[in-house]
């Protein structure tokens, strides 16, 4: 009976243990790195899987000779094996005064309205290194560890698919695959292109790429490092074998003082596009993907002698590269204007693709009262869940013909034109001044916005890459906005930065302004 009644108490004990797990796991502490020099710094990221309300409980902490400071958060989109999901990240950054063996503060968070605290972490700090990160005290040291003189770095492209249709889109990235790099330094050579022949290319913005940390690369284990400054989305204009993604990067440890930095080759991705089947329907035009079509506005009534208009929009799964306007074969209705839009985001599938909306607008001359028969509007399209051609057909909405308008002919009195004149004259004067005004105001405005996008230029110095980013998130930007300005500033070779604010889009002067004044505060 004692020996049933511990089994019981096992059983429970490991049932108890596999639901909290499983109630865990919504939040994650991850650590790293778990051994370093004193004077070096350690990072704690805890990630919240999930849109849920998250905030951390605690800014500083310091406790038995561990510093815990809290530097910053962030959200993230990663694709695992071509399946979406969103993390919330909040950043720690973790030191100590003197070496020795070492446990983390429990440091506390909410997630959800629930309190989630992190496990007990052990970690060592050993003496300071004998060359110190600036080396002004001694410009002649040699950093003796020669552990990275055996590693073997190797860049590669890879997509998502290695056969498709010609037309259709697909992902891009490159991955750095290394042994022995305690941090490893990864940016393209800005002296050589990529290549993509025969392919539209695009750069994905706020998309990252995950896949295993560690793979067996020709029998030899290899860690991974995605290159998420640039994933592409790539279209395919021509059926064939092509090889994909070919240029050089530069690599290297960032964390090694006099470690070389070398350049190295890119290994091309060899894909296979095909052609889509044969006997296409009449309409088709090259759209890949899972489209649907749809009025938005229509004229309810016309009068004879004016026009009708009506838009449509098709929108769906795939690129928007192969959708054209339908012509119709009544010479009266004419195509006026079209508007295209694509993004890379989560489909209702649950996997991350592209989302393409067109938008065509068309305008109906009426000639006279009675209406004449139109034509339904058709679009085909492939079907790449079915792999078959489809197409769709939507009739045109009903709209009221009325007869033609009678114009006012009579000529008005020359005393009438003569009292409209004054007011008129008036009128322009007051909107010549409001233009004047709103063109000077505009142009006070984009000064002062120029001018505090320079200062905030200026007052980053000589910092680039990795100390610019880090030194951005130390004043209170997050992860992307630190990338963000730090990618403009390498971008530019250019030392006037009045002429890279001026080059900028409206949306990136505004981006870059609230940035500034986010570092002042």
């Amino acid at each position: 009976m004692k020996n049933f009644g511990k089994t019981n108490f096992l059983l429970y004990y490991f049932i108890i243990s596999f639901f909290s797990y499983l109630y865990s796991s919504e939040v994650e502490f991850f650590f790293h790195p778990n051994e370093f020099s004193l004077g070096e710094i350690a990072k704690l990221e805890v990630k919240a899987y999930g849109d849920k309300p998250f905030r951390t409980l605690q800014t500083n902490l310091k406790k038995n000779g561990v510093r815990v400071r809290y530097v910053g958060s962030g959200t993230e989109t990663q694709i695992i094996n071509f399946k979406v999901s969103k993390t919330q990240i909040i950043n720690f950054y973790v030191d100590t005064d003197s070496e020795g063996n070492f446990q983390l503060p429990e440091i506390k968070v909410e997630y959800d309205n629930k309190q989630y605290s992190s496990p007990a972490i052990s970690f060592k700090v050993s003496k300071k290194t004998k060359n110190n990160q600036s080396g002004f005290f001694n410009p002649f040291s040699f950093d003796l560890d020669d552990s990275t003189m055996e590693e073997n770095p190797e860049v590669s492209f890879h997509t998502n698919k290695s056969i498709f249709y010609k037309g259709e889109p697909i992902v891009g990235y490159f991955v750095l695959y290394y042994n022995r790099y305690r941090q490893p330094f990864l940016e393209r050579d800005p002296n050589h292109s990529i290549s993509f022949p025969f392919f539209l290319s695009e750069t994905l913005r706020q998309v990252t790429v995950q896949i295993e940390p560690e793979v067996i690369r020709n029998q030899i284990p290899k860690k991974t490092l995605v290159f998420s400054k640039e994933i592409y989305g790539l279209t395919a204009l021509k059926s064939g074998t092509f090889l994909l993604g070919k240029t050089k990067f530069i690599t290297g440890d960032s964390l090694r003082f006099n470690s070389l930095q070398e350049t190295i080759d890119t290994n091309p991705a060899k894909v296979i596009v095909l052609d889509l089947p044969k006997n296409a329907p009449e309409h088709f035009t090259g759209a890949i993907g899972n489209f649907k079509i749809s009025f938005i506005q229509t004229s309810k009534q016309v009068y004879v002698g004016e026009t009708a208009y009506f838009e449509l929009v098709i929108e769906g799964e795939g690129g928007h590269e192969g959708i054209t306007p339908m012509e119709f074969s009544n010479p009266n209705i004419k195509f006026i204007s079209q508007s295209k839009t694509k993004t890379f985001q989560q489909l209702e599938s649950g996997e991350y693709g592209f989302f393409s909306k067109v938008k065509f607008l068309y305008g109906y001359q009426v000639t006279k009262l009675s209406k004449d028969i139109l034509e339904p509007y058709k679009f085909s399209y492939f079907s790449l869940a079915e792999k078959k051609y489809n197409t769709l057909s939507l009739p045109i909405p009903e709209f009221q013909i009325l007869p033609k308008r009678k114009m006012a002919t009579e000529p008005r009195p020359k005393k009438e034109i003569q009292n409209l004149q004054l007011p008129f004259l008036f009128l322009v004067l007051l909107a010549v001044s409001a233009i004047i005004g709103y063109i000077g105001i505009k142009h006070y405005k984009f000064k002062i916005e120029k001018q505090s996008f320079v200062n905030m230029m200026e007052s980053f110095g000589k910092k680039r890459n990795f100390f610019l980013t880090e030194y951005l998130e130390k004043k209170g930007l997050t992860a992307a906005e630190a990338l963000w300005l730090s990618e403009l500033i390498n971008k530019e070779k250019v030392s006037n930065f009045s002429a890279i604010y001026q080059g900028l889009s409206k949306e990136d002067k505004i981006t870059a302004f609230n940035l500034s004044k986010k570092i002042k505060q």
